[in-house]
């Protein structure tokens, strides 16, 4: 089965069956609190090193075919997608159900475009940012799969000046590539967040994610430096895991953003109204 192209063949070709197919319901029906989470750890580990190479399987209303391998955040999502990032993506989601639009800077394979793009419709307008082609290439079929037409994908890094940055793998794990200016890896297309808006006419952001493996600073400065507060995201959440030097969360404050929660890897930033 793992020979089939996952781009060519239709959805349900790697769908899980017999005890597999019974132990993911049964995961995905457990709740959505934390003494079910730990449970929910222990039961995954049977079917974790079963998956194959591919899964495909309705999550959140989304017919998505997603890697049983090579990616945690996509593992995350097969076995336990009520645990993941679950006050993130409520607070994203409350920001833009009626109409805004939501950066998710470091895309990976697009959990947060999918789940904020399937839960505010077409008012949402959503904007991702992945150079990994491979990545990338499944996102699109997702979103084909699934007609979400409101989401755009962007295969470019975000930084601190334009040009081109090298994108190093992650070691077995797709969610930990990252981008540096010099080394071995694919060379992908950088520019700066302010010169993306311009070209795409977008004067405000109404909420915004990122996690890009410790570049977050880079990515933000020209924002903060070069454009006006009324275009800087009324949310943002990011991950504070790689921050050991609280430069992040001090440039974050440093602006005027406010801790409002805090999830198991991220924080979520709230901009009070001036």
């Amino acid at each position: 089965m793992s020979q089939v192209s996952p781009n060519d063949a239709p959805w349900g070709t790697f769908a899980p069956s017999g005890w597999r197919a019974v132990w993911i319901r049964m995961l995905h029906g457990l709740p959505a609190s934390g003494i079910w989470r730990r449970l929910a750890l222990w039961l995954r580990k049977p079917v974790k090193g079963s998956l194959g190479e591919w899964v495909d399987l309705d999550v959140w209303g989304l017919h998505l075919r997603l890697r049983g391998k090579g990616n945690l955040s996509e593992q995350r999502l097969i076995l336990m997608p009520q645990f993941l990032d679950a006050a993130e993506l409520e607070a994203l989601s409350d920001e833009v159900k009626n109409g805004g639009t939501f950066l998710d800077i470091g895309a990976n394979a697009g959990v947060y475009s999918l789940k904020v793009a399937s839960a505010c419709g077409p008012a949402a307008r959503v904007e991702a940012f992945e150079p990994d082609p491979d990545l990338g290439a499944m996102l699109r079929w997702n979103l084909s799969r699934n007609r979400l037409a409101n989401v755009t994908l962007h295969p470019i890094a975000l930084g601190g000046s334009e040009g081109e940055v090298v994108l190093s793998a992650g070691d077995g794990n797709k969610g930990e590539n990252k981008v540096s200016s010099s080394g071995s890896g694919l060379r992908v297309p950088m520019t700066t967040l302010p010169k993306w808006m311009a070209q795409q006419q977008i004067s405000t952001i109404d909420a915004l994610k990122i996690d890009v493996e410790g570049h977050e600073v880079a990515v933000l400065e020209p924002l903060f430096h070069e454009m006006p507060r009324s275009s800087w995201p009324r949310l943002v959440v990011c991950e504070l895991a790689h921050d050991s030097d609280r430069s992040l969360a001090d440039l974050l404050t440093s602006h005027g953003y406010q801790l409002s929660g805090r999830g198991r890897l991220n924080g979520i930033y709230r901009l009070p109204v001036s």
